[in-house]
């Protein structure tokens, strides 16, 4: 940041940038727009230098030089920022990714001096200055208010004669709260070590309510990217459309740790509980129970045994394998191979601090049965590492639904085990029904089983527990695309890539829905963007790049990606599955059987789209490839 940050104020558009009080202003309402600390830097960063290109690895040492991200947390500050703006998915009117470079703030800026910015006691000053201005003012509020009268009316009306269902969509105490969401506890100036303690306090304190079956919890996932942030906890909780919201703030010195808890109805902003506590250090654990406790007291809950005992329950009381794990979820909910692989280090060092860590075996379950498909490659001991730690923390808590989960998707990519698969995603999510990685996973199971309205409805309630995830919104395309419905799978598609236009599956699923439609052209332009954006996907989008190209009639150009594709397997670990693939794009048949032999022989996990694979639509009368399906057990 600049030197003159505390003397000038940026305007674009109907928007004013204060970076020496960190406001975005939305005018002519002066309306501050609330932001998260890392997106207003980025922000600043980006109309600082208007016009030109800010590398991704500027914006990276800038913003987050002190923190433990990766490139999916500026993808995903930049989507937030778009949304905050006004964008639509198709827009560029402020921010332009440079593909394969970074970002360009496009929107023209005009720069003024402190005294020049426009405060709420500005605007009155400047309203008052011109009386033909004030005329023509009245004549606009005289007009607004004849609106407003209008509005009020029907407003009214709407209310009064709508149907009582509609009436009662909030709740009007706290004892008819179903759905609640904890915001990363604010972490006022965090010692060194200390960056992730709000976002463990909130996973902790999640984790215990989750236990609690009347009512729905966020998961972690929903509300991580609120860290670090300052909004309005009212406006988030309607926007991720809960009736509760928990915000609280952290701050310790001298061995101590004060805490500030406030639980809010969304409805009508009502508070129905705040404390504070000055605690040791050491009592971390002591305090999260607490909190719990109370929460679940405020909403009138009245707990069973089994349940009071649930919200006590501590995982370990080691506080460095505590840290440990909380800095492993942290990478494990970024999704990509990297930081899977950093995840499993975190979660193996926390095991060391505490064998009987539970949660700790449970993540280590989850990355391992997610790292091929992130990683694409075949390494062959990932699959039996998820099964070992799934079932050491099941061994530990048989009720852990994220170990269950990860044990049925071990038996799913793995075994081949249809039913079993089946059997452990039902015990998770009746460990825990507020557990949307686990619906979003069985969803995308019975999509591929060819049970289309079962699919359906598991994967939007994934997205209704989690509404803001990419992952989940992404998800929705899934079932439609299985049954041939690309019309429909576009249109699912939509809103994962307003919340993000660079999110890799969604474009990748964009691609084959157009490809399912024959509009090889518009598949290869998503197929692009999925491959080269800021984070983008790896061999197996590249595979479904040649199949476009390839029946584009762009031979040529299909034959170097695959070049270029075998000469990275030389390199480096490939699957060959995705080496099936792009033999079968281009009609190379014996090679591709070749391929998918291997990969049936090393049990690669993602040959459970084989059936449905359009990859392969030329070669399915084979009677090797025939023969390779009943082996799976389709």
């Amino acid at each position: 940041m600049t030197d003159k940050l505390a003397e000038t104020t940026y305007s674009f558009e109907n928007f004013q940038l204060d970076p020496s009080r960190k406001l975005l202003l939305r005018l002519p309402e002066n309306e501050s727009v609330a932001l998260t600390r890392k997106a207003f830097e980025v922000l600043l960063l980006l109309v600082e230098n208007g016009g030109e290109i800010v590398t991704k690895n500027d914006l990276m040492a800038t913003v987050w030089r002190d923190s433990f991200v990766e490139d999916a947390n500026l993808t995903q500050t930049i989507s937030v920022l778009r949304k905050l703006l006004g964008e639509n998915p198709n827009q560029h009117r402020f921010i332009v990714t440079e593909t394969g470079k970074g970002y360009r703030f496009v929107a023209p800026v005009s720069e003024s001096n402190g005294s020049e910015r426009l405060d709420r006691t500005d605007l009155n000053a400047v309203a008052e200055s011109s009386d033909k201005a004030s005329d023509h003012r009245k004549t606009y509020v005289l007009a607004v208010a004849g609106i407003l009268a209008i509005s009020f009316i029907i407003g009214a009306s709407y209310f009064w004669n709508k149907p009582d269902d509609a009436q009662n969509s909030y709740p009007s105490s706290a004892k008819e709260v179903k759905t609640i969401a904890v915001l990363p506890f604010r972490n006022i100036e965090p010692n060194q070590g200390d960056e992730l303690l709000g976002v463990g306090m909130a996973d902790t304190i999640i984790t215990k309510l989750s236990r609690i079956k009347r009512i729905v919890v966020r998961q972690t996932k929903s509300v991580i990217r609120y860290a670090d942030s300052t909004p309005d906890a009212i406006n988030i909780g309607r926007e991720i459309n809960v009736d509760a919201i928990l915000e609280g703030s952290i701050q310790k010195a001298d061995g101590r740790m004060r805490v500030s808890v406030r639980l809010y109805r969304v409805s009508d902003g009502s508070l129905l509980w705040a404390e504070s506590f000055d605690e040791s250090d050491a009592d971390i654990f002591a305090l999260q129970d607490s909190i719990s406790e109370k929460v679940a007291r405020s909403l009138s809950l009245e707990l069973n045994t089994e349940e009071r005992d649930e919200l006590r329950r501590r995982y370990t009381e080691n506080i460095e394998a505590y840290n440990l794990y909380n800095r492993g979820r942290f990478f494990w909910n970024n999704r990509n191979g990297s930081d899977l692989r950093k995840s499993i280090t975190l979660y193996e060092q926390a095991i060391a601090k505490d064998k009987n860590y539970a949660l700790a075996y449970s993540g280590l379950a989850e990355s391992y049965v997610l790292l091929q498909f992130f990683s694409q490659s075949q390494e062959k001991d990932f699959f039996p590492k998820a099964k070992q730690a799934a079932e050491m923390a099941l061994s530990l808590d048989e009720n852990l639904a994220e170990a269950r989960a990860a044990l049925a998707l071990y038996k799913e990519l793995y075994e081949w085990d249809w039913e079993g698969s089946e059997i452990e995603f039902k015990r998770a999510i009746s460990a825990n029904p507020s557990y949307a990685t686990a619906h979003q996973w069985y969803g995308e199971f019975l999509a591929l089983m060819g049970r289309t309205e079962e699919s359906i409805a598991e994967v939007e309630k994934a997205v209704e527990l989690d509404p803001l995830s990419l992952s989940t919104n992404a998800a929705r395309a899934v079932p439609y695309m299985a049954a041939g419905k690309y019309d429909k799978a576009i249109e699912k598609l939509k809103r994962a890539l307003e919340l993000d236009r660079d999110f890799s599956v969604a474009l990748l699923y964009l691609g084959e829905s157009y490809d399912g439609l024959g509009n090889h052209k518009e598949a290869i332009v998503q197929y692009q963007k999925s491959i080269q954006n800021p984070g983008g996907g790896g061999p197996f989008f590249t595979t479904a790049l040649i199949y476009s190209l390839a029946k584009d009639g762009q031979k040529k150009e299909a034959e170097e990606k695959l070049n270029g594709l075998l000469d990275l397997a030389s390199r480096h670990s490939v699957s060959n599955y995705v080496l099936a693939r792009g033999y079968a794009a281009l009609g190379y048949k014996e090679k591709a059987l070749d391929k998918l032999e291997k990969a049936f022989q090393q049990r690669d996990g993602l040959m459970v789209v084989l059936k449905t694979d359009r990859n392969f639509d030329a070669m399915r009368d084979e009677v090797k490839f025939q023969a390779i399906l009943k082996k799976m057990h389709f």
